[in-house]
């Protein structure tokens, strides 16, 4: 099976505290739609998102295209699907190196979350996944710690912050089960070039 792991485009609040589960910002809509023209010229058999605001969004440009009916698993959501407030890694740093530190000695733990039922539920998630779609390719439209908890366990890593895939990233993988998966490649972002050259010009 080829999984095709797309982190979410970027949420409204970037740096300010606030709710869980938020919605993209234009800048991450944007993404989204570059990821979607992009992948769509790819040989897809299903689309999977978390049912979280943000990947639901994302996603959503590449259904428009494709016309694929997308199917919600909430076992890959992000550490705020238990209804905890959100916050990136730009939200940590912006609140001073003590929680900087905070976040790096335990990066599950610092959201008050169990990390152990974390990781187990969303390897289950993506086991799922697997057990399910033999020889297919997948889409899944998900979150950093999902992404980081997939690559630790396919590569043998300790520890669950070992990347920072970046706003509408592409990671891939292939695999028949969550021991015998391949890592193809992590943190694609080719397909953004254009919006960082607008940004910059």
């Amino acid at each position: 099976m080829r999984l095709i792991l797309v982190r979410h485009g970027q949420p409204q609040h970037i740096t300010q505290p606030g709710a869980g589960n938020p919605p993209l910002s234009p800048t991450g809509h944007r993404q989204a739609e570059a990821v979607g023209s992009f992948l769509a010229r790819e040989p897809i058999d299903l689309v999977i998102h978390s049912g979280m605001h943000r990947a639901a969004e994302t996603a959503a440009p590449l259904l428009t295209a494709t016309g694929i009916a997308a199917t919600a698993i909430a076992a890959i959501g992000e550490v705020d699907r238990y209804g905890g407030a959100y916050a990136n890694i730009e939200m940590v740093k912006a609140r001073g190196e003590a929680d900087w530190a905070r976040f790096l000695a335990d990066p599950l733990g610092y959201f008050g979350i169990d990390g152990p039922r974390f990781v187990a539920e969303t390897l289950e998630g993506f086991g799922s996944i697997l057990s399910a779609h033999h020889r297919k390719t997948a889409v899944i439209f998900t979150h950093g710690f999902p992404i980081n908890i997939l690559l630790s366990h396919a590569l043998g890593l300790e520890g669950h912050a070992n990347f920072v895939p970046e706003y509408g990233s592409i990671t891939r993988l292939t695999g028949s089960t969550l021991d015998r998966l391949t890592v193809v490649s992590i943190n694609e972002t080719a397909h953004l070039a254009h919006l960082a050259a607008e940004a910059g010009a």
